[in-house]
């Protein structure tokens, strides 16, 4: 079987959002705040930057089997150019057939042409099969991640 990855364009922002939706099946839920209106005009937003990329992976019958983004994003004192990988999600019907890996290969090597020199993932708590895709595929379980929403 052949995935083809591709980088998203424009046109294609309700699709590669459909695609991220596919996060909020289990283990994962829905953000009570999800708007997918919002989500495709940010999707717009996104692909008008340079320094972000969104692929799609794609069947060999040209279905969306699975989506990731990357961002080249911060210039840290301690360890250098950061890329951050904040989706990276496989229909259910396609986990464990090799897109991850794909997916995934395809986003870091974005972000070695890009000069980052690390690439940087965060993850829910509830993935565990993500967690150990995520090891296998060579990660470190460096840290632990805490957010605040701006309304506080």
């Amino acid at each position: 079987m052949k995935i083809q990855i591709r980088q998203s364009q424009r046109g294609a922002e309700a699709e590669f959002v459909r695609g991220l939706e596919w996060l909020f099946d289990p283990p994962g839920s829905r953000p009570p705040d999800w708007d997918r209106d919002r989500a495709v005009e940010r999707t717009a937003q996104i692909l008008a930057h340079e320094n972000c990329a969104l692929f799609e992976a794609r069947s060999p019958q040209d279905q969306l089997v699975g989506v990731a983004s990357v961002y080249l994003d911060i210039l840290s004192v301690r360890f250098g150019r950061r890329a951050s990988i904040e989706d990276l999600v496989v229909h259910p019907e396609w986990r464990s057939r090799g897109v991850g890996t794909i997916l995934l290969t395809t986003a870091r090597a974005w972000a070695h042409e890009q000069g980052a020199d690390y690439v940087f993932l965060e993850s829910g708590v509830t993935r565990t099969e993500a967690h150990r895709f995520y090891l296998r595929a060579g990660a470190t379980h460096a840290a632990a991640a805490f957010r605040w929403t701006t309304d506080a």
